[in-house]
Order: structure tokens, then C-alpha cells, then sequence
């Protein structure tokens, strides 16, 4: 009985295959099926070794932003002066009482300096928070 010839083919192969694979450039295209239908289980040592896939890059997590705490303080606020050329046009100059916090609030239409109103007045107690914010209740009597 003859001996099988596909091993000796294959290994006076391989060394052809492998200079036509050097001195061609990559494909696209997948390499064709091979025809064998044992592969080799040794890899030989002048194989070139498929390179492995770059890590991936994650995606930074979202930190929650920070909540402010707010204290609440009840008063009387002051109008000082309406908005000037000079400043924002829009704002005016307050004075909160208790504490004489002066704060740049908008004006209610047809308020002239010295009127007074009931006011509540926010203070950020923590973190990067925005300033402290002025809100308007209603007019004092007689004003």
C-alpha cells in the first residue's frame, strides 16, 4: 500500500505559500478555504501571528453633577436703583434685610427706588452653586 502523500505535499508547500504571502500585499477579501481536511495542530514557528484587536476606548461615566443645598431666609427687600447703561439695563440694585445683602434682581414694571417688598432670599450651602437668588412676594403696604 503506497504511503499517503499529503503530508510531504504539504510540508514542500508551505515554504512556497508562505514567500507568495510575504511578498503580496493584504486583501481585503478573507482568505480562500483550504482544501485539507486536517489541519496542522503545531504551528510553525515562521508563521506571521495575526495581530490582536486594539482595547477598545470606553466612554467616560457621566458624573452626577453636584446638588445644591439652599438655605431660606424671609425678609424685606429694598429697591436701591433701577438698572443703568453702565450695568445690565434689566437688573436692578436690592438690599435684603436681615443680613444687607445686595443682590441684582429685575425690577417689577412701575417699582421706583425705596419701594419695599416681602422677599425670600436663597443662599447656596454648598458646592459650585450658583449666587444666591432673590424672590419678590409682594409690595409692603403703603409703598
Amino acid at each position: 500500500m503506497p504511503a499517503n502523500p499529503t503530508p510531504r505535499l504539504a510540508t514542500s508547500l508551505l515554504p512556497l505559500l508562505l514567500t507568495a504571502c510575504a511578498a503580496t500585499p493584504p486583501s481585503q477579501q478573507p482568505p480562500p478555504a483550504t482544501a485539507d481536511p486536517k489541519p496542522s495542530t503545531t504551528p510553525s514557528p515562521s508563521a506571521p501571528v495575526a495581530p490582536s484587536p486594539p482595547p477598545k476606548a470606553t466612554a467616560p461615566v457621566p458624573q452626577p453633577e453636584p446638588r445644591c443645598a439652599w438655605s431660606q431666609v424671609r425678609g424685606i427687600a429694598t429697591l436701591l436703583s433701577l438698572g443703568s447703561a453702565m450695568a445690565n439695563a434689566e437688573l436692578a440694585t436690592w438690599e435684603f434685610v436681615p443680613g444687607g445683602d445686595v443682590l441684582f434682581h429685575p425690577a417689577p414694571d412701575g417699582s421706583q427706588p425705596g419701594d419695599e417688598f416681602k422677599a425670600l432670599l436663597e443662599r447656596p450651602l454648598n458646592g459650585p452653586c450658583p449666587r444666591a437668588r432673590l424672590y419678590l412676594v409682594a409690595p409692603l403696604p403703603g409703598h
